[in-house]
């Protein structure tokens, strides 16, 4: 993380329901935005299989995001890529987030690695 962060307004935290993601942006970076386990986290907007846009071509099932396209899953809470095998290099990427005001922001200094 960079050591000046660069926080951008996402989306209004009213607006995040605890049954599905939304779609977001900060500055130039396309988001999920959603609330699990009680904390709200945000996402890039691109499975990390083959880039597809999650706000397209995915939903929420309870605790699990599915990137519909090739069926992938993501644990909500931490993006991480559900298999019996580990594989960090394939969950999804993460951002800071912080809520100011009833604002969901993001730290986009922050960028996750491709």
């Amino acid at each position: 993380m960079s050591s000046n962060p660069d926080w951008k307004p996402a989306i209004a935290a009213d607006q995040l329901s605890d049954d599905r993601f939304h779609a977001a942006q900060a500055g130039d970076h396309k988001l999920i935005v959603l609330r699990a386990d009680g904390e709200i986290v945000a996402y890039r907007d691109a499975c990390p299989h083959e880039g597809y846009a999650l706000s397209v071509s995915g939903e929420r099932q309870d605790f699990v995001i599915v990137c519909n396209k090739h069926l992938w899953e993501f644990d909500a809470a931490t993006g991480e890529h559900i298999s019996r095998i580990p594989r960090p290099q394939c969950n999804l990427k993460r951002y800071p987030v912080r809520e100011v005001d009833g604002m969901v922001e993001v730290d986009v200094s922050a960028q996750p690695a491709a």
